[in-house]
């Protein structure tokens, strides 16, 4: 379980909230959970029967929301809260005043000096000038961070929270996608394979991944098995017929070749089964 620092854990928190309600516990981490960019322009608003409302400033930011929502339903995991559903809507962020930053209270400090307002200025001159302005701005924000702790990704460089792992959101996610489709091709090609061995296999893979691809797979190649039980009379791929008995292979364990006839006949029905096995024509 990935923890943040106590400073970091006390900002926004509306003393109002009971201790261990879901939904303020996730206003708490959220910066944590999304990353700090999309923390800025995003809230969970409510919490409901398994659905978590997430609002954001713009339609953009709901599209990144998407992208990363196989990522952000893992870190909600890690803050022990099942969410099955996300539900986008553009709306207003709340204002985060009265925030305290990492450090003593009261502190002076990069976070607290950033956190202050700012003082008007002058508009650009021109496109350079702005541009100087924004990466001054950038380059003061990660130093600031820094100071206060933040860490390179191991991976790409953005800055990493405190005690938040050692990639960023991006590239957890990019590694967690890797991972299953490496071990989806390793169980579609032997389905029977052990936890065991396929931790061998894929770099980093947890009981929890590799049951939760199974559980995937089974669903997935379950459907197109129903498929072809409704589809009666229509000739099977040779493709759809190694799926079928990956699925029989995955679900019971065993090796293909030692799978009966009267266990295939089983799962599949004399039907299909005569159709998958029979004198069947393949496209």
């Amino acid at each position: 379980m990935k923890f943040t620092a106590l400073g970091e854990a006390l900002r926004g928190i509306d003393l109002g909230t009971p201790i261990g309600d879901p939904l303020g516990i996730l206003q708490t981490h959220w910066g944590e959970i999304v990353g700090m960019a999309l923390a800025g322009h995003t809230y969970p608003r409510a919490f409901a029967g398994g659905e978590l409302t997430i609002v954001a400033s713009s339609n953009g930011w709901i599209a990144n929301l998407a992208w990363l929502e196989e990522a952000i339903l893992k870190q909600i995991g890690v803050h022990g809260y099942e969410v099955e559903r996300l539900i986008y809507r553009v709306g207003r962020i709340p204002g985060r005043k009265g925030r305290l930053e990492p450090g003593a209270s009261g502190a002076a400090g990069p976070a607290n000096a950033r956190s202050a307002p700012r003082e008007p200025r002058a508009p650009s001159k021109d496109a350079k000038e702005a541009l100087a302005r924004l990466r001054a701005e950038i380059e003061a924000d990660r130093r600031a961070k820094a100071a206060l702790g933040w860490k390179a990704c191991s991976r790409c460089g953005a800055l990493v929270a405190p005690h938040a792992g050692t990639t960023c959101v991006l590239c957890t996610l990019a590694t967690s996608e890797q991972r299953t489709r490496t071990l989806a091709r390793l169980l579609f090609d032997e389905p029977w394979m052990s936890f065991e061995r396929a931790h061998v296999a894929v770099t980093g893979l947890t009981r929890e991944d590799f049951s939760s691809v199974r559980r995937e797979l089974l669903r997935r190649w379950g459907d197109i098995v129903n498929r072809l039980t409704r589809g009666r009379g229509t000739p099977i791929a040779d493709r759809e017929r190694a799926v079928a008995l990956a699925f029989v292979a995955l679900k019971t364990g065993r090796v293909p070749d030692e799978l009966a006839p009267a266990t295939l006949r089983n799962e599949f029905g004399d039907e299909l089964y005569a159709r998958l096995f029979g004198t069947e024509t393949t496209r």
